[in-house]
């Protein structure tokens, strides 16, 4: 498929989902991402890169995996503070609670050193977990429960194997897949 083909088919999906059409790039998408494109949000207009990979997908999920970009890429400009205002809330109710009733001030400051960037992490995994809910439920709305379930199955059968830290955060970050099947049965 030409990128000028996945084009005309990203700004009709673009339609159906209510959000301005994205600027596609070819480039490099990681193996493990099985849809074969990736979404780089951007202020002014979301960017997809549409890797080799895409090619070798059946149409049907050419067509979820660009309207599944679309829909991460329009959740996480929504709400990309999200964790951070989450991780400085703790912190600062944290700091007002150690200065408060903790001795000696700079073990608290130390404290909220390490508080800080441990609950942004945590923060952005819960984040990242209502994205992926989020997700699926916007794509059954619009195009129907077999879409969600389509891009389930085809992450269920991508084996490329995550190590390492990555693997441990996207197993926190990602809801199991038959949570999110259950949650799709609810939409």
């Amino acid at each position: 498929m030409k990128l000028d083909d996945i084009d005309a088919r990203t700004r009709e999906l673009a339609t159906r989902l209510g959000i301005a059409p994205p600027q596609l790039q070819e480039g490099p998408v990681a193996a493990w991402v099985a849809e074969g494109v990736r979404a780089l949000p951007q202020p002014e207009q979301t960017v997809l890169v549409v890797g080799p990979a895409f090619g070798e997908l059946t149409p049907a999920e050419q067509e979820a995996g660009l309207a599944s970009a679309m829909v991460i890429a329009e959740l996480y400009r929504r709400g990309k503070r999200t964790p951070l205002v989450a991780a400085g809330l703790v912190t600062v109710a944290a700091g007002a609670a150690g200065f408060a009733f903790a001795e000696p001030k700079w073990l608290v400051v130390l404290g909220l050193a390490v508080l800080f960037p441990v609950s942004f992490v945590l923060a952005q995994a819960l984040w990242l977990r209502g994205i992926a809910y989020g997700h699926d439920r916007r794509l059954a709305e619009v195009f129907g429960r077999d879409t969600p379930e389509l891009l389930l199955e085809l992450n269920a059968r991508n084996k490329h194997e995550i190590r390492g830290i990555l693997r441990a955060y996207l197993t926190v970050a990602n809801p199991s897949r038959s949570s999110r099947s259950k949650r799709l049965r609810a939409v």
